[in-house]
């Protein structure tokens, strides 16, 4: 006869086997855009629970440290120094909620041997803190990483599911939406891009947004089941929802385009004085200014979008040229030498099969022909 503890202890086995143990769990976390420049694209952390070993942490990557001496010279330069790091989620979450960012979780269908090996990936990448890599916008970031590591625990499955899926759009549109509500953010990033960002992008490599890794891993299953067992938004922001196109601030760069050309055809009227001219002479500064900000990106940084950057056949140091005293024949020719770089550039960054930036031209063109023809009449007068 079996004693009365023996068939407790029994019955007790028996309930723990034919209940479901709490096992480990792994979830995408997803930020939304925010204020500042580095948080308009968003960012996003996995994070990690197992009850037996007191892990319940978040995890990510993408962090820099402005105060570091030589950043910003190093930044400039291509030298893009980042890292991980880890905290806990009721820390996390309060500080995105704290700056009005949206907070989605995804929970991932990985078994227990798959939580722990992406433990130990994680936790080899990140410590000891910092553990520094080359930071790229594209294609080195805060989500790329967290898509790299998922996609080694689940032995390729997720590239080999969308690799050779198109993108929804390309880097340069995705870039455009983004930045859209900041227009001199747009803007300066839209003159220094180069065709890198232009050309068709496939899903994997759109997965450098947050937002994006999140809605792929979505369409992946993992040995015939869904990746993602369930979805949640645990914070929804009103405050910043960029658009779902791509279109540019066309309005505002027409507009403004419009009215510095205005004022710097001032300079054609006689006997205006200075103050008349000095409109055309911060435009021809700011045409070359521009112009070697741009060749610089292209030829003196490791910033490879922004090299061959054809804004450069409208923006560059000739315009300087139209300040130097005297030279009148040189400068008529060097008037016309702008003028055909225009031209050239306007065609090519006008047609969708090229470097196509519409919102640019519209603010540059109009600005750069007044440029020219003051320039031209006041050669012509000398």
């Amino acid at each position: 006869m079996i004693p009365h503890w023996a068939r407790l202890l029994l019955l007790g086995l028996l309930a723990l086997s034919c209940s479901p143990l709490k096992a480990q769990e792994a979830w995408l976390v997803t930020y939304g855009p925010g204020a500042d420049v580095w948080e308009r694209f968003g960012h996003n952390a996995l994070w990690l629970r197992d009850e037996r070993t007191g892990l319940d942490h978040t995890f990510s990557f993408g962090y820099f440290e402005l105060d570091r001496p030589g950043f910003h010279r190093d930044f400039a330069r291509g030298i893009m120094l980042y890292y991980g790091s880890a905290g806990t989620p009721e820390r996390e979450f309060a500080f995105y909620r704290g700056r009005e960012r949206s907070i989605e979780l995804q929970r991932l269908n990985l078994d227990a041997g798959q939580v722990a090996h992406l433990h130990q990936l994680i936790d080899a990448a990140i410590f000891p803190s910092p553990q520094y890599y080359q930071y790229h916008y594209y294609l080195a970031n805060c989500s790329t990483w967290l898509r790299d590591l998922l996609d080694e625990v689940v032995d390729g499955q997720i590239a080999a599911q969308i690799k050779d899926r198109p993108a929804r759009l390309n880097f340069r549109d995705h870039t455009r939406r983004l930045t859209r509500e900041k227009f001199w953010l747009h803007t300066g990033m839209m003159l220094l891009l180069g065709p890198e960002v232009d050309r068709p992008r496939s899903a994997w490599e759109e997965t450098f947004l947050p937002e994006s890794l999140a809605d792929w891993l979505d369409q992946v299953e993992i040995n015939g089941e869904p990746l993602v067992m369930e979805r949640s938004l645990v914070f929804d922001s009103q405050t910043y929802q960029p658009p779902e196109h791509a279109a540019g601030p066309w309005w505002e760069s027409l507009v403004l385009g419009l009215l510095g050309a205005a004022l710097i055809l001032l300079g054609l009227k006689k006997g205006g004085g200075w103050l008349a001219r000095l409109p055309w002479l911060l435009g021809v500064l700011a045409a070359g200014l521009a112009g070697c900000a741009i060749l610089l990106m292209w030829f003196g940084s490791g910033h490879e979008s922004t090299w061959r950057n054809a804004m450069a056949l409208l923006l560059n140091p000739l315009w300087f040229g139209m300040l130097l005293p005297g030279w009148t024949h040189l400068k008529r020719a060097l008037v016309l030498v702008l003028a055909l770089g225009v031209l050239t550039g306007t065609i090519w960054l006008a047609v969708p099969m090229g470097q196509w930036r519409p919102d640019q031209l519209l603010l540059a063109v109009p600005m750069l022909s007044a440029l020219l023809l003051v320039s031209w009449r006041r050669r012509t007068e000398s």
